[in-house]
């Protein structure tokens, strides 16, 4: 057995002074909740670990970490609306379970649903439709961005990104103008761009360059024959990915590898329908094996983005608000369980950060207006 560890006292020895760049890097390694509470060491500490250089270190050492133990996923509930709750990521892909930890959210509105539209290295943002904000839910800082002005919108959704070259992020805004008969777009990190309205397309994949906000427009796969009803995108591990799911029996998963190169698309997973997560004991990580590869009966038709891809070649889905990861080797399901939630969630996963969504406040919010 190893021997206890002795007790500091006022008599004892003096700790050694380490050199600045060596408690740097220490801090640098750690959780951000023990990052908050090592504020209140000493000044010198609390001036480093607020220090943006530091936030973007963490950021940095943290994403290179490909288990997952920096991530976590937030659980919007379907009631109330303002209920969001968060999980470890890791917990659920190495202990099959986790117990989920209430969220305070920044925007209240009774009555008024709240929106995850998109999470960028740690900030994640919400809305309601004509409120926007900028949330850290590791630190609880968030940042309200200004109100948008259009004169009549149907129906509005964004999306979220970071712009490299002005180091700043920036939120797209979609608005659907019904008497217009087409969208309008409007770009808002700090700054907001707007363009008039162009019209609506369908069934292509359509891109903003943040750097440039100019448009273009991706290639998609190539698909195998067969109807689908609807695809999803998201991003797995740096690339642009595309869940496709179809009309008779499955999903199937693509990957862009190389960006803008069509030919570069990757089909990495076929994911059969799979027989609805309540048919299984809620409270345990029951294990489902499909025979010949084809789902049960109350089968899923609903699934979002992935949630992340693991090493191994397994993928955690949300389908049709719970939790499953597919196996595509042996063809088997597992659906992880969370406790202390609503079994009716979305789940979106994202990376605990010091980024603070105000780290640039000097500069402002403006308007800009491009014709």
């Amino acid at each position: 057995m190893a021997s206890p560890i002795p007790l500091l006292t006022e008599d004892s020895p003096p700790l050694p002074d380490l050199p600045p760049e060596i408690i740097a890097a220490v801090l640098s390694r750690l959780p951000v909740k023990s990052l908050l509470r090592l504020r209140c060491v000493c000044k010198s500490w609390r001036s480093l670990i607020s220090n943006p250089k530091f936030a973007k270190t963490h950021l940095s050492l943290a994403s290179a970490n490909t288990d997952y133990s920096n991530h976590r996923l937030i659980l919007s509930g379907s009631y109330p609306y303002t209920d969001f709750k968060s999980c470890s990521l890791y917990s659920i892909l190495n202990e099959k379970s986790d117990c989920a930890v209430q969220l305070d959210c920044p925007l209240k509105r009774p009555n008024l649903r709240v929106t995850i539209w998109g999470c960028c290295d740690g900030l994640v943002c919400i809305g309601t439709g004509s409120v926007v904000c900028i949330w850290n839910p590791s630190t609880g800082k968030y940042k309200r961005l200004p109100d948008f002005e259009m004169a009549y919108i149907c129906y509005s959704w964004f999306g979220f990104g970071y712009d490299e070259c002005i180091d700043d992020y920036k939120v797209v805004g979609f608005f659907f103008n019904d008497r217009a008969g087409g969208f309008e777009l409007e770009v808002k990190g700090l700054h907001w761009i707007h363009w008039p309205g162009r019209g609506a397309s369908n069934d292509i994949i359509v891109s903003l360059d943040l750097v440039k906000e100019t448009y273009g427009e991706v290639s998609e796969p190539k698909y195998r024959c067969g109807y689908f009803y609807d695809f999803s995108l998201g991003v797995l591990n740096g690339c642009l990915c595309l869940l496709c799911n179809y009309y008779d029996d499955c999903f199937e998963l693509w990957v862009m590898k190389e960006y803008g190169i069509r030919d570069s698309w990757t089909k990495l997973v076929f994911v059969p329908y799979v027989s609805h997560p309540l048919n299984h004991p809620h409270d345990s990580a029951e294990l489902c094996i499909l025979e010949n590869g084809v789902g049960l009966k109350d089968i899923v038709s609903k699934c979002s983005a992935p949630l992340c891809l693991l090493e191994n070649g397994e993928v955690l889905l949300d389908v049709a608000t719970h939790l499953v990861r597919y196996n595509p080797k042996d063809g088997t399901f597992s659906f992880p369980v969370i406790h202390n939630c609503s079994p009716f969630f979305t789940a979106y996963p994202y990376i605990e950060s010091l980024v603070s969504p105000d780290f640039d406040a000097k500069s402002g919010v403006q308007w800009q207006h491009q014709y």
